[in-house]
């Protein structure tokens, strides 16, 4: 399996390598239909947009699968991002499947599955100045799919100048010796890791690349939220982990153990999703500054790794003293000082950008799926 893997990873590598040669200037077949039109403020795709990410007035998206692009709202295209040989639907090689997205100020970054017995993820990051050229962050192979919880890398979260992904690894994997005792649910090590910028290299998951771990723990440790140069962090008991990028605690929230469903951190407070209420917690004093009733139904937050569990609400978002969530099909927006709280249209997910929000919905016709945005000042709750 090591010899396979370092194949792949030689051979993904001379692929990046090459797309330096493809000019900017290429596009589809001239016959073929656009996969994207877009107009001042809503996006049209080919397929549903599965993943979604929000910074500096732009979104970051997937679609069909394995396609990444980063919309600027009143553009009349978007940036395409990797080889732009392989931009179409379906793409030319093997099934991909992207995991999770982020983008922060100039860069995106996005986990991924690559298909066949043998599982392979990979990390990558890419620049807005230099959308074609991929840089390989780092990659885990393991035998075989098919089983539970088959994915190792996810959670890919940014903001401002911070990127962040997480890995897990699970007993028998290639690389991590047997099971001890009490091993949760055959995982061995969770870790979170920061992307740096090239040329910074150090040992990262089972290869070297740019990045460097912010911590790691033999029991679960999924990262759930970046902002504001911090990470929050839920460990197995439902414990909320605040860190900075080095791995500096800056606090922890215990009392949450069992309780806590999703977090997003919004500047120096965290907001936390409990059975019934969102909560709104100061990271300077650990105290809480409201608390907000929901829907007590099955909710969760974002998903960082696939497969997501379905829920019947789902926070996906805050800033601003707003908070984002899904109920029933539909987005609501909840204002945290007073408790207002409105429904902003349809839709299958949300993320608050610098200049407002965008959200993705389904529409019938060639182009089902849809990004809209709406400016700060025309959302039916403000700031």
């Amino acid at each position: 399996m090591t010899n396979r893997r370092l194949q792949r990873t030689a051979a993904l590598a001379a692929a990046v390598a090459a797309v330096a040669l493809i000019p900017s200037s290429a596009r589809t077949a001239p016959h073929a239909p656009p996969l994207i039109i877009a107009t001042p403020h809503e996006l049209r795709v080919a397929r549903p947009v599965t993943s979604l990410a929000a910074d500096n007035g732009r979104a970051a998206f997937t679609f069909c699968n394995q396609l990444n692009a980063v919309w600027h709202p009143g553009a009349t295209g978007v940036v395409r991002l990797g080889p732009l040989n392989l931009w179409s639907c379906p793409p030319p090689t093997g099934v991909e499947t992207i995991q999770t997205l982020a983008i922060a100020n100039d860069r995106i970054a996005w986990a991924l599955d690559e298909s066949g017995n043998l599982v392979d993820n990979y990390t990558f990051v890419t620049t807005l100045a230099h959308p074609h050229t991929l840089t390989l962050v780092a990659n885990l192979a393991h035998c075989c799919r098919g089983e539970p919880d088959e994915e190792r890398m996810g959670y890919v979260y940014g903001d401002k100048n911070f990127l962040a992904f997480g890995t897990r690894y699970k007993c028998g994997d290639n690389g991590p010796g047997p099971c001890g005792p009490g091993a949760p649910g055959g995982f061995v090590n969770y870790s979170a890791w920061r992307i740096r910028r090239p040329p910074f290299s150090a040992p990262c998951a089972y290869t070297t690349g740019p990045c460097e771990q912010i911590a790691s723990s033999n029991g679960t440790l999924e990262p759930l939220s970046v902002d504001s140069g911090r990470i929050v962090l839920r460990d197995g008991s439902g414990t909320l982990i605040v860190r900075a990028p080095s791995g500096l605690l800056v606090r922890t929230f215990p009392a949450l153990a069992g309780l806590t469903r999703g977090a997003e951190l919004m500047g120096n407070r965290l907001i936390v999703l409990i059975p019934g209420h969102i909560l709104d917690l100061s990271l300077t004093t650990g105290h809480q500054l409201h608390s907000r009733l929901v829907p007590h139904v099955p909710s969760a937050g974002v998903c960082g790794i696939r497969p997501c569990a379905p829920t019947a609400l789902r926070m996906v978002d805050a800033s601003r003293g707003l908070v984002a969530y899904t109920l029933a099909g539909k987005l609501h927006l909840l204002r945290l000082r007073d408790g207002t709280n409105r429904v902003v249209a349809s839709a299958t997910d949300a993320r608050f950008g610098d200049t407002g929000l965008f959200y993705t919905h389904t529409a019938t016709g060639p182009y089902p799926g849809r990004i809209r945005f709406v400016p700060w000042q025309n959302l039916p709750v403000r700031p």
